[in-house]
């Protein structure tokens, strides 16, 4: 059985990942205001096709010298996400925000444009990053760095952030930074991947908690995700899956790394993304009505991270079904609801976009690995 896991330390994570999804649970279902919604007639939700196995691509960079396995999502530039489609043949969602990632909520992965024949994105080599979940720095979002060979070197492989400054300190390779900042969650490296759900039969029921993945073929180069229905800003039907997370109890709840420098993304590249603490029972991440987001993946405001705000009902017993953004600015303007920042603010999710095309197209066929 897969698990998540950050520096061979299974055991304890998911240990404690358990003990505090028990504690939310505990916690969430015995509230007064979820009591006073199993007691209230027609307050249910269920949307049909809720959670839906998705198949995406996987791709191969190197991190030290080992093996990493990633996805790309989104990307800053619209001419990169159009190949980047063309080449994996899943949509890249094209997410000019993530420009205005700060330096510190960012890492660096070096594509080659030369060199060595291999399975990279330009038929050379595959890309080295800096880092990977659990090491100090990690970020999915990475600053594109093209790297070229120079005509009096005798190109190599490289398998890491070192040798490349010792090649190009050398003379042997030049390396042009890019603005361009991409989306690139870590789906298995040395020592861990994302947490594999035991439960692989996926239903309008699955719970969020248990891991976000069916299974990981590095094989055969895909990996197994649910994608989970909600709402874009204009009550059309979006999916989304769950990559990292911040801070670290929802992320041990959801099975997915706790990556710190996403809570750095808050007032410049996340988008808020709207979820419900009471209300309608159905089957949003916290029991409740499906969630909706700022921006849909076409929108020029869309961002793969989440900001997350708690909207409460302040009388349960009066809430309805909000679809849409508009939706929420009545209600809160009635004084009806609360939207209050999750967590202090600092709840920041990667929860990449995908239209019900998308899904359905790539919809998972067939029966899941169990191992």
């Amino acid at each position: 059985m897969s698990n998540f896991r950050i520096n061979g330390k299974t055991g304890s994570c998911i240990v404690f990942a358990t003990m505090i999804f028990a504690i939310f649970s505990a916690m969430l279902f015995t509230h007064p205001y979820v009591k006073a919604q199993e007691n209230t007639a027609g307050s249910l939700l269920k949307l049909s096709n809720a959670n839906i196995p998705i198949d995406i691509p996987l791709l191969k960079s190197y991190v030290n010298g080992s093996d990493t396995f990633f996805i790309a999502t989104d990307v800053s530039d619209e001419k990169t996400a159009a190949f980047l489609t063309e080449k994996t043949g899943f949509p890249v969602n094209y997410a000019p925000i993530l420009a205005s990632t700060p330096d510190s909520a960012k890492g660096n992965t070096y594509v080659f444009t030369n060199g060595v024949n291999g399975t990279g994105p330009f038929g050379y080599q595959v890309p080295v990053f800096g880092a990977k979940p659990g090491d100090e720095g990690y970020s999915p979002l990475l600053q594109i760095n093209m790297v070229q060979w120079n005509s009096n070197a005798s190109a190599r492989e490289l398998t890491s952030v070192q040798q490349i400054a010792d090649a190009e300190q050398k003379g042997e390779i030049s390396i042009n930074k890019t603005d361009i900042v991409i989306n690139h969650p870590a789906i298995k490296w040395e020592g861990g991947s994302l947490m594999v759900k035991e439960n692989k039969t996926i239903g309008d029921e699955t719970a969020y908690g248990g891991g976000q993945v069916l299974d990981i073929d590095t094989e055969n180069m895909v990996v197994t995700m649910v994608a989970h229905r909600g709402w874009g800003p204009d009550g059309k039907s979006i999916y989304y899956i769950v990559t990292d997370a911040t801070p670290q109890m929802p992320a041990n709840m959801m099975g997915v790394p706790n990556v710190p420098a996403d809570e750095r993304l808050v007032g410049n590249a996340a988008v808020d993304l709207f979820q419900f603490t009471n209300g309608i029972n159905g089957t949003g991440p916290m029991g409740f009505q499906s969630g909706i987001g700022a921006a849909n993946p076409n929108d020029p405001n869309y961002s793969p991270m989440w900001l997350i705000q708690f909207i409460e009902w302040k009388d349960p017993s009066q809430a309805k079904v909000l679809e849409n953004v508009n939706d929420i600015q009545s209600m809160k303007k009635a004084g009806l609801i609360t939207v209050t920042p999750a967590m202090d603010g600092k709840h920041v999710v990667n929860c990449p976009f995908f239209d019900s095309d998308t899904v359905f197209k790539h919809q998972h066929k067939g029966n899941v690995s169990s191992s």
